[in-house]
């Protein structure tokens, strides 16, 4: 850029690259050779000879605010993480809280056990059982989910798991700084995929056949969604094959590893260290406190 600094101070020069490109001016710094131009009240002209180069640094004001909220949310969830790490033996489950005594759904829900939104969890999790598609779901493939749990979102490699057929089908609810939600069709779209593991172990063709299906099943067996246009294509998600790894990696047995795939070579006491065992150390933890308070 080029500008006329003749009678122009230091100071004014600031002011006017203010004006044009909001860069605050206690946020500039001018470089003349090196040297900071500092004395506000002097001419430019007395410190830069005619048609030379000065180097500004600075940023506008909206990528620093910009930054500043990025930073925020970051601290705050590094708070929101240290309070989970605080509590993690401790859990806030609620047994059937929406009254299901149908042979068919699931029968408990788990969210993360911090304070921070905690009912907000809980009812995406219970807005999910009570989703019409989902329960015509359960009920025409006689699926029995016994605990529906939110997953922590430190666990970035995975978007759910459904352990042993439905034992436990854990899906991830939050944003990574435990600040927000995901959006609620993205994560209906893993549990259908979690689902189709309550059948089909690898992912195979018979596994992405059956996630096609409960992605398509959703829509169609929601009977509230009668009198509207469903069966187009916009209604539909496809499951791509390619991201099913992306999700879950496949179904969990107890130990954690994945069926179908190559157990990995580790320590013969390592398997305690695994995320799967840690849930469990977590929920044995819970259930042994409840028992001893009962």
């Amino acid at each position: 850029m080029s500008i006329s600094v003749d009678g122009m101070t230091v100071g004014q020069l600031h002011a006017h690259i203010e004006q044009l490109y909001n860069i605050p001016a206690s946020n500039q710094k001018l470089l003349y050779k090196g040297q900071i131009l500092r004395a506000e009240n002097s001419l430019v002209s007395a410190m830069v000879p005619s048609n030379s180069k000065v180097l500004l640094i600075g940023t506008p004001r909206a990528e620093l605010a910009k930054f500043q909220e990025q930073m925020t949310r970051r601290q705050q969830g590094q708070i929101n993480n240290a309070k989970y790490r605080a509590n993690a033996a401790s859990l806030y489950r609620t047994h059937d809280p929406l009254g299901i005594s149908d042979e068919y759904g699931f029968g408990s829900f788990e969210v993360l056990p911090i304070s921070h939104r905690q009912n907000e969890a809980l009812s995406m999790l219970q807005k999910l059982a009570r989703d019409q598609g989902v329960k015509e779901i359960m009920q025409k493939h006689k699926y029995r989910v016994g605990v529906l749990r939110e997953l922590h979102p430190q666990e970035r490699t995975i978007l759910g798991y459904n352990r042993n057929r439905g034992q436990v089908i854990a899906l991830r609810l939050r944003t990574d700084d435990l600040e927000g939600f995901r959006d609620y069709l993205n994560v209906r779209r893993v549990l259908m995929h979690e689902l189709a593991h309550m059948v089909w172990d690898e992912h195979d063709e018979n596994f992405h056949q059956l996630n096609r299906q409960h992605c398509k099943e959703v829509v169609d067996l929601d009977w509230s969604l009668r009198g509207r246009t469903v069966g187009t294509a916009m209604d539909y998600y496809e499951p791509q094959t390619d991201d099913a790894q992306n999700v879950d990696g496949g179904s969990l047995k107890s130990s954690g590893f994945v069926l179908g795939g190559t157990v990995p070579h580790l320590p013969a006491d390592s398997s305690e260290h695994s995320p799967d065992a840690k849930r469990n150390l977590a929920y044995t933890a819970y259930k042994k406190r409840s028992s001893s308070s009962s």
